[in-house]
């Protein structure tokens, strides 16, 4: 009996939630390292080029334009731009009539950083050519870059705001997506990036640490070919707008709360070791994977961006010496976690960070058994 609860504690103990995360890229923290390609200021752009345009919607007189480094505070690749708007000043967004008969209110606030929107020329979607020209990719430096972090979570709000649920109703009947968010999007880690060029695919330097994708139901599916309509590019589907009006786990309509976290797609990163993290968009954005919506030949110049409007990186907090769980106190539930995991490569129960679970990991948790109880 004494073994089943032994084994028992070691399952709860594994399986919980041990670490409180700290974000250390977003929210101020962390800043844009580089990108495979940047435009110049104020330039068009390139295939496979992170744009630094600004435009200006008719609707509400928002600014808004393709900054990869505009969740972040006053950083960049080759300057400091990140200083001429207030990041959590509100943008208003006006939803379209089908949305508003729906329940929704004709106009609703969230955080500029969510109106703003970070993307790049990555799909030709010109003369009925959807076809994406390449990956695309951007690296965050975490925290203030002096140190290395366990990497609990990556976060991506892959989706923008402004064309997902707002457009002119005299001219839209519907809500839909004219830029395009990703098909998919990788995402790796790294705690030495020696050529900043680099792309991170196939880079040694750089671990492969999960993905999301509209394909696997990680990314909202915000565009689909609607013949009913009279929109000039494909709809956000019924099933999206429902998930966003409350037909989702928490019963949460977006209008209520654009922050919240169910918005984002998360990759868990199982406490990797990391100083910087990497996006890659690997197939372009979801236009140019859904075959129907080519055929409808429904193309424009916008259609060829990939955006997001938000990434946040979350580290597990600190582990003093012999706290497996990260939990203040090394006890047996430390123990079980190196036990359990010994002769492995296991990050949490490596507490030493040599890369195997040994000796070393056991004797750091008895040696300071009590401590911070």
């Amino acid at each position: 009996m004494k073994r089943l609860t032994f084994f028992a504690l070691a399952l709860t103990v594994s399986a919980s939630a041990w670490c409180d995360g700290t974000t250390v890229l977003g929210g101020g923290a962390g800043k844009v390292r580089a990108t495979n390609s940047l435009a110049a200021i104020g330039s068009g752009e390139n295939a496979q080029e992170w744009s630094r345009r600004d435009f200006q919607d008719g609707q509400n007189f928002e600014v808004y334009g393709y900054w990869p480094n505009y969740t972040i505070s006053n950083a960049s690749v080759d300057a400091v731009f990140g200083d001429f708007f207030t990041p959590n000043l509100p943008a208003t967004v006006i939803s379209v009539d089908s949305l508003v008969s729906a329940g929704w209110p004709a106009t609703f606030t969230v955080p500029q950083y969510l109106f703003r929107q970070g993307g790049a020329y990555t799909n030709n979607a010109l003369n009925g050519n959807h076809s994406p020209v390449g990956p695309v990719w951007i690296k965050y430096e975490l925290g203030d870059g002096s140190q290395e972090y366990d990497i609990k979570q990556v976060k991506v709000f892959p989706w923008e705001i402004r064309d997902v649920l707002h457009k002119s109703s005299a001219t839209k009947v519907a809500p839909f997506s004219d830029t395009g968010a990703p098909a998919q999007i990788d995402v790796y880690v790294s705690t030495t990036d020696s050529n900043l060029n680099a792309s991170p695919i196939g880079n040694a330097e750089w671990t492969l640490v999960g993905s999301v994708s509209k394909a696997g139901g990680t990314i909202l599916d915000v565009c689909a070919w609607d013949a009913g309509t009279n929109n000039t590019f494909g709809e956000t589907p019924q099933s999206t707008i429902a998930f966003l009006s409350g037909n989702n786990p928490q019963g949460l309509a977006f209008y209520n709360d654009p922050t919240n976290d169910l918005w984002y797609s998360k990759v868990n990163a199982n406490c990797a070791r990391a100083k910087y993290v990497a996006l890659v968009f690997p197939i372009g954005n979801q236009y140019g994977q859904d075959a129907t919506l080519a055929a409808s030949n429904r193309t424009s110049s916008s259609l060829r961006y990939t955006n997001y409007t938000d990434v946040r990186v979350v580290a597990c907090k600190d582990r003093a010496p012999g706290d497996a769980n990260g939990d203040g106190c090394v006890n047996d539930a430390d123990l079980l976690i190196v036990l359990f995991n010994f002769g492995s490569s296991n990050q949490q129960a490596d507490l030493n960070g040599d890369g195997i679970v040994n000796d070393v990991d056991l004797l750091l948790v008895l040696f300071n058994f009590g401590s911070g109880c």
